[in-house]
């Protein structure tokens, strides 16, 4: 009997261990999740409408306002992180249409001069800006989900397989692809080559976006090609119709996009970038940070 009371003491003493430090845990995360949503970015996502998880719909501002208690907690930050992979959606679905639209554009000019100038400077904008966004874009995901008790990306069966983050995490591989490419040639159909791989990748790529998007968003109607169209238009205002400085424009017009959207949809979201690490991280002092990244 004594040693039976000796087992239940311990058993209750461990189990009280275990809830304390649960509860502790759990209390940090709430508070570190609260003081994330308080930079100024995530009022300002007005692209979706909602997000839909487990037949339920989620609203962007009530998530905000409404406190975090901790049996609220997990689904909280579930419904954040699909917000923001909706959010990232939208933004490579413009990045996908650009692309799409400019390989359509290079084609059509049929010129080997041109056409190793255009091919060189798609490759360059795909290599030193989309790729490092998508770097940055999966990385706070990845980031948000961690704060969970059972994270999306630790299962083993569905292993960076969650709303967005295997269109991000893919986006990467087209640099292999490309490495393989030898585009200084006297032929012009190495360049169209290159650009039909590279029009492949993406337009499979968006085939996973648009099942994720389907599946979790709700986004607010808008034209795919209004970027394409908006530029293209504002180019006829201000520029005669030389092809090579359509393309610097371009060039210019997407640079501006994406560190536009990367300010408004990372850093002003409280994300922040371990250039050493090469990591995303959330900040857990007391005052919130608003760094001065340069985005290289």
């Amino acid at each position: 009997m004594f040693s039976l009371n000796i087992v239940k003491l311990i058993f209750l003493l461990f189990y009280f261990i275990l809830y304390t430090k649960a509860k502790t845990n759990s209390q940090k995360t709430i508070d570190q999740l609260d003081k994330l949503l308080m930079y100024p970015g995530w009022k300002n996502i007005k692209d979706i409408k909602y997000i839909k998880y487990y037949d339920a719909k989620y609203y962007l501002q009530n998530l905000i306002k409404t406190p975090t208690h901790g049996l609220q907690l997990a689904h909280k930050i579930r419904a954040l992180t699909i917000y923001l992979g909706c959010t990232y959606a939208k933004v490579m679905n413009n990045l996908f249409s650009i692309i799409f639209n400019c390989i359509q554009f290079f084609k059509i000019q049929n010129d080997l001069i041109n056409g190793c100038i255009y091919t060189e400077e798609l490759i360059n904008i795909i290599s030193k800006l989309i790729v490092p966004m998508a770097t940055l874009m999966k990385g706070a995901m990845d980031t948000l989900d961690l704060l969970h008790n059972k994270p999306w990306a630790t299962f083993k069966r569905n292993c960076n397989h969650y709303i967005m983050s295997r269109v991000l995490g893919r986006i990467g591989d087209i640099l292999d692809k490309l490495n393989h490419r030898t585009l200084f040639s006297v032929d012009i159909s190495v360049y169209i080559a290159t650009l039909d791989l590279i029009y492949s990748f993406f337009n499979e790529i968006n085939t996973y976006l648009e099942h994720d998007t389907y599946q979790y968003c709700e986004l607010v109607p808008y034209d795919e090609n209004y970027l394409w169209n908006k530029w293209v238009q504002e180019y006829k205002v201000i520029h005669n119709d030389k092809k090579f400085v359509f393309l610097q424009f371009l060039s210019r017009k997407i640079k501006n996009y994406i560190m536009e959207e990367i300010q408004k949809k990372y850093f002003e979201l409280g994300f922040l970038f371990d250039p050493i690490t090469e990591e995303t991280f959330i900040p857990t002092s007391e005052s919130l940070i608003y760094p001065e990244i340069e985005f290289k």
